[in-house]
């Protein structure tokens, strides 16, 4: 049965292995047999990891996105959390989208499922 699954990414990437794997998680669900429904969502200080400066290589961060892309799985980053972390949208990569708070909490309030990281 498909799901509309989120995966929360609340972490700051440097020193820490939760947004790989929040990201493989996130992968591996999109790909699975039922091919769910998959956003990632970059939220309170994960959404440093959603900058373009952000080294996705060193990370281990780049072949879990190109396989989510794949299997359209989609990236979004917390425009609230930005704001209080004062990150600029012209910070974020161009494969994560920028929604509002209000949008970031209906998508949550709306999945089948939640994972965080």
């Amino acid at each position: 049965m498909k799901r509309d699954v989120v995966v929360l990414l609340t972490r700051a990437p440097c020193g820490r292995v939760h947004i790989p794997e929040g990201l493989r998680a996130a992968r591996g669900v999109a790909a699975g047999f039922d091919m769910h429904d998959v956003t990632v969502i970059f939220t309170q200080d994960g959404v440093y990891g959603a900058r373009d400066a952000v080294d996705r290589e060193a990370l281990n961060m780049s072949g879990h996105v190109a396989d989510l892309v794949e299997q359209d799985g989609q990236m979004v980053a917390d425009g609230a959390a930005m704001a209080e972390r004062g990150v600029d949208e012209t910070e974020i990569a161009d494969d994560v989208a920028v929604w509002s708070d209000d949008r970031v909490t209906a998508r949550i309030r709306d999945a089948d499922q939640t994972l965080d990281f």
